[in-house]
């Protein structure tokens, strides 16, 4: 990636996240805020810009945090998003970052059974859900089996937490909503959107196996 040009490090991603979507079609909106630009057509500047981001990130060693088992013990994008706010904005948003090891004890004081649900009304990029999973880890029980609910007014955090639930291996139960938590009923509206698009992405893809077979004849 370090060789590319900015023309074949869009292709490349164009082709990552569409490859994600087909597979978890039920996360696109939530994904939206995130990778819309991928898919804009954004001009050779803008492609230009994210290569080097990119490029700037490997360079200071991205991949030995997301690439390995560190990954399950740090919130990389919390981070970033942290860092690139201005602190006026995240005041405005109420924002505010949970260091990990208080994220850790908070989660350690909950007893967290497989195939229960975990909530945060107000999970940003997740923190919480990281440290919740890596206790669960750590006393033999799989996060993949639970389900994670979350809400943020912050529409680009909850991309994040979504990106994230990918990192951490948190499974594909994820109901995410981008709104206020005081709105009534966001769960169910969350969970409502999710069975939507699940529902649709089986149509779709059983008129597309229904065109296939149709050109074969």
């Amino acid at each position: 990636m370090l060789s590319w040009d900015a023309d074949t490090f869009h292709d490349f991603a164009r082709h990552t996240w569409s490859s994600i979507i087909r597979h978890r079609a039920e996360i696109t909106h939530l994904l939206h805020p995130m990778i819309a630009w991928i898919f804009d057509d954004p001009d050779r500047d803008v492609r230009g810009h994210a290569l080097a981001v990119a490029q700037a990130a490997l360079r200071a060693g991205q991949p030995h945090l997301t690439g390995t088992e560190r990954r399950f013990d740090v919130d990389l994008l919390g981070t970033v998003l942290t860092v690139l706010r201005p602190k006026s904005a995240l005041k405005a948003r109420g924002q505010f970052y949970t260091p990990g090891s208080v994220a850790k004890l908070l989660a350690g004081m909950s007893d967290i059974q497989e195939h229960s649900n975990v909530t945060d009304p107000m999970m940003g990029t997740g923190g919480m859900f990281r440290a919740a999973a890596e206790v669960m880890r750590e006393q033999g029980r799989d996060p993949r089996t639970t389900r994670w609910i979350g809400c943020d007014v912050d529409s680009l955090a909850v991309a994040c937490a979504t990106v994230n639930s990918m990192i951490w291996n948190l499974g594909t139960d994820i109901v995410f909503h981008a709104g206020d938590t005081l709105e009534p009923g966001w769960r169910e509206l969350a969970l409502a959107r999710r069975e939507e698009l699940s529902r649709l992405a089986v149509d779709l893809r059983r008129d597309q196996a229904m065109i296939a077979f149709l050109r074969s004849l």
